[in-house]
């Protein structure tokens, strides 16, 4: 017989198999999209289930299944996740009300997970985690009988997830072009070895071994990889790397989201109409009170606002599939930075860049910077509701997930922040790296936002490209940034006045005689008024004329952002090559919405970097 306590030794072994097995499952995933998180998405899945279990599991399966079931669900992240999730909230279904179950019994509940597993997914793909799952659960069934031991019966579907595991290949042709197998599938056979360790641990006083018979002969001949989890069964890609570092960029979708939702009864038909157009790789998860629910889309605000149109949106996330692509095989060293980073999309892509997205309130909302709230609109809201923003940074929790998910996949990195004097967002990042692996996670900060945050990543990135070292590269990003300055104008003052930086009384002074400071944001990463000007142009003339100043005759990068103001970019951008020569190269794009907090709707930011000393 299994009961509830026999069941969570089995899954909390199982999750951390797939937790020692992460860095591999990382490697090799590249369906749907090679973004390297597979592993990380299974491990945080699982450990939330085996966390939900607690110290003290209940002696009934039935009720321990569920607690699992729903902290997974709650706990789910990525694709395999959610799908993985699914198959434990259909397991417990089966379960449900059983105090403990003979193999029989389990093995129709596994039937139900499974079956349950499929139905989450808008367009189930064989060759993928499913594919391991009912091949599984079909073995279960049909051994049954022959195999009334439970741990007996476990040890020989294992054999039937291997197989189904090593045929993945055949299924799907992106992952015979990777020779790899799929990552998903590979999690569930580590989570199903892991399965088996509390049961096979002792049996008359020995260890159980797996039965030669039952390892899939198509694992023969396989040049495999083998980790500390049981064996990852992959073979090795070109130059003997394996895995998402070959697979081309899949740009057709940019972001992976997710959202938990809580109602009173939720439907799936009901969630699947109001977003399945958005995207594809949708997977709904759970039910009733609770659903998870994965796409990966354009689209990410217009798929949270759908989804708050028939349900409560417990909590969101949104990855950048283009730029986890792009880092998961450039560089040894990956290159992070915030939201506040203004630097054209080709130079993001160039150097792999990830950005963490602060936080942004306005109008009763809060959004995440730059995915669910671009410039545009952040523009119009602030013009429909004449409210100041406020601007949060990301927790150490956003900054320590998206280190562990980057160093299975690089040596090191560098992450590049906007001056601590202006947010906490260097001391959240400094903080997760310390919990990670500070030798491997380098936190520098930029004394800079915006633009000139831009050219110091850019500067970073120069030197991972080139092949630099770890230390070659945070030298590099350090020495742009005491190199740098950023000039900025406003044509009003009265962001900075319901901000507490200037006094109304100075502000209506101000604007009577048109009187515009010059904003420096220095080495040091202080912002001050450096001057001012009599008429909106006279200032910007300015900032050509400090830039061209500060640049001395030497070599340089420039870069502007402007906050919906056309017209003064343009004028600003003639004044740079006046000065600058009619052949430089100027980066002109719209500020990003932290910036715009602080200086209202038409400012002006001119970037500068000295290159080569």
């Amino acid at each position: 017989m299994f009961g509830g306590h026999s069941f969570a030794d089995s899954l909390k072994s199982g999750a951390y198999a797939v937790v020692k097995g992460q860095a591999t499952l990382d490697r090799i995933n590249v369906f749907p999209v090679a973004d390297a998180d597979t592993g990380a998405n299974l491990a945080a899945t699982l450990t939330a289930a085996a966390a939900g279990l607690g110290r003290t599991p209940p002696p009934s399966i039935g009720t321990a299944a569920r607690l699992a079931a729903d902290a997974a669900l709650v706990g789910a992240r990525g694709n395999s996740g959610a799908i993985f999730a699914q198959f434990l909230h259909g397991l417990a279904d089966g379960l449900r009300h059983k105090h403990d179950v003979e193999a029989r019994e389990f093995a129709v509940a596994a039937a139900g997970g499974v079956d349950s597993a499929y139905l989450a997914v808008q367009n189930p793909r064989e060759g993928t985690i499913l594919t391991v799952l009912r091949a599984w659960a079909r073995e279960l069934a049909d051994s049954a009988e022959r195999f009334p031991d439970f741990r007996e019966l476990m040890t020989h579907a294992l054999g039937a997830a291997q197989a189904a595991l090593a045929a993945t290949p055949s299924q799907l042709q992106v992952l015979a072009r990777s020779h790899v197998v799929d990552a998903g599938g590979q999690g569930f056979v580590y989570f199903l070895e892991g399965m088996l360790d509390p049961l096979r641990a002792h049996r008359g006083g020995h260890s159980v071994a797996l039965d030669p018979l039952t390892f899939p002969a198509a694992y023969r001949g396989l040049d495999v990889s083998a980790t500390d989890s049981g064996g990852a069964f992959f073979a090795a890609g070109p130059g003997g790397h394996a895995g998402a570092r070959g697979a081309e960029t899949d740009e057709r979708f940019r972001y992976c989201t997710e959202a938990l939702l809580t109602g009173q009864s939720l439907e799936r038909a009901v969630i699947e109409r109001a977003v399945g157009a958005l995207g594809e790789s949708l997977v709904i998860a759970g039910g009733g009170t609770y659903m998870r629910v994965h796409l990966h889309t354009n689209e990410p605000a217009r798929f949270r606002s759908a989804l708050q149109s028939v349900a409560v949106v417990e909590s969101f996330k949104v990855d950048d599939m283009v730029a986890q692509q792009q880092a998961a095989k450039s560089a040894t060293i990956a290159l992070v930075t915030d939201s506040t980073v203004d630097l054209p999309e080709a130079a993001q892509l160039r150097s792999g860049m990830i950005m963490v997205p602060l936080t942004v309130s306005l109008g009763g909302r809060t959004y995440l910077d730059r995915v669910e709230l671009g410039s545009q609109a952040f523009y119009g809201l602030l013009r429909q509701t004449g409210e100041m923003p406020r601007t949060s940074q990301p927790n150490r929790e956003a900054f320590r997930r998206v280190y562990e998910t980057l160093l299975s996949t690089h040596e090191s990195i560098v992450s590049i922040h906007l001056s601590p004097r202006m947010s906490g967002t260097v001391q959240s990042a400094q903080s997760a790296a310390a919990d990670v692996d500070p030798r491997r996670v380098r936190v520098v900060d930029a004394r800079h936002l915006s633009v000139g945050l831009g050219l110091v990543v850019e500067a970073a990135g120069d030197a991972i490209q080139a092949g630099g070292s770890l230390d070659e590269v945070v030298a590099a990003a350090e020495d742009a940034a005491r190199n740098t300055r950023v000039y900025g104008a406003t044509p009003s003052l009265d962001f900075a006045v319901q901000g507490g930086r200037v006094s109304a009384k100075v502000a209506r002074i101000a604007g009577l005689i048109e009187l515009h400071p010059v904003i420096l944001f220095d080495e040091e990463g202080a912002a001050h008024t450096d001057g001012a000007a009599l008429g909106f142009n006279r200032t910007l003339r300015g900032l050509a004329r400090r830039a061209a100043e500060f640049a001395g005759g030497g070599q340089v990068r420039l870069a502007v952002a402007h906050a919906d103001s056309p017209s003064a970019v343009a004028y600003t951008l003639q004044q740079l090559r006046k000065r600058f020569g009619p052949d430089v190269e100027i980066p002109m794009m719209e500020c990003g919405a932290v910036l715009a907090t602080h200086t209202g709707i038409g400012a002006i930011a001119v970037a500068v970097r000295k290159v080569g000393g």
